[in-house]
């Protein structure tokens, strides 16, 4: 599944993507892993998630680095929650846009306008790409962080490839399309990171035509081809 799912506009607080606590501790908890949450995506964002330390989240969040470890075991532990929190709400809300939709030819239109407001937050594009370069040289880490996305696309009563393209594909045609659509979220973000390198070449005003032209090119044009030949 893409892993380029940057929210259309910012979240400004983790507060509002933590769970109703049921009574105080569990509301003093969920306050302070707002709190931690929030410091942790901006320094991120501002240092890299290699740069940053965990002395620096907690002094951020006005915490000591002893409350950081009573929630999270390491840096990782931490990042991986915080890139939960900041997508579930996102990919919960495309899924049902998506379902409402009862014209399935329309779906992939509705996920393609989606991909394409991505590509407004570029900082959270160039720091997803870069913990998955840290996750791949260290298996366990690697393995963690696609389950994370396997669960963040899974639907309740199917899989985001059936909810986009409808039931009745080949083993064949879902594994084309999965294939395409991991293509497009590395694309995605290596556009982004591009865009960084060479922002006179690549502008961020430029990158919309150029994410849908990417899409149509790897999943509209390609999943309909497929269809009709059955491969």
């Amino acid at each position: 599944m893409p892993a380029f799912v940057t929210p259309s506009h910012k979240i400004s607080s983790m507060s509002r993507l933590v769970k109703t606590p049921k009574n105080k501790p569990q509301a003093r908890t969920a306050a302070t892993k707002a709190k931690i949450l929030d410091a942790a995506q901006a320094l991120f964002a501002e240092q890299g998630f290699e740069n940053t330390q965990l002395d620096e989240v907690a002094a951020r969040a006005g915490y000591s680095r002893g409350a950081i470890y009573a929630h999270y075991a390491s840096k990782e532990d931490l990042f991986l929650e915080l890139m939960e929190q900041r997508v579930h709400a996102k990919i919960a809300a495309l899924c049902a846009r998506i379902e409402e939709e009862s014209d399935l030819s329309r779906r992939p239109e509705l996920f393609r306008h989606w991909l394409c407001s991505q590509v407004g937050d570029p900082s959270w594009g160039t720091l997803t790409l870069e913990f998955k370069l840290y996750a791949v040289r260290r298996p366990e880490l690697r393995e963690r962080l696609l389950k994370m996305y396997e669960e963040l696309f899974r639907h309740p009563t199917r899989d985001f490839i059936e909810l986009l393209f409808g039931e009745g594909l080949t083993k064949s045609q879902r594994t084309a399309i999965d294939r395409r659509l991991a293509f497009l979220g590395g694309a995605l973000s290596g556009v982004v990171l591009e865009s960084h390198f060479r922002p006179q070449l690549l502008p961020l005003n430029q990158l919309r035509g150029l994410v849908e032209e990417l899409f149509d090119a790897t999943i509209h044009h390609s999943s309909s081809m497929e269809k009709r030949t059955g491969r």
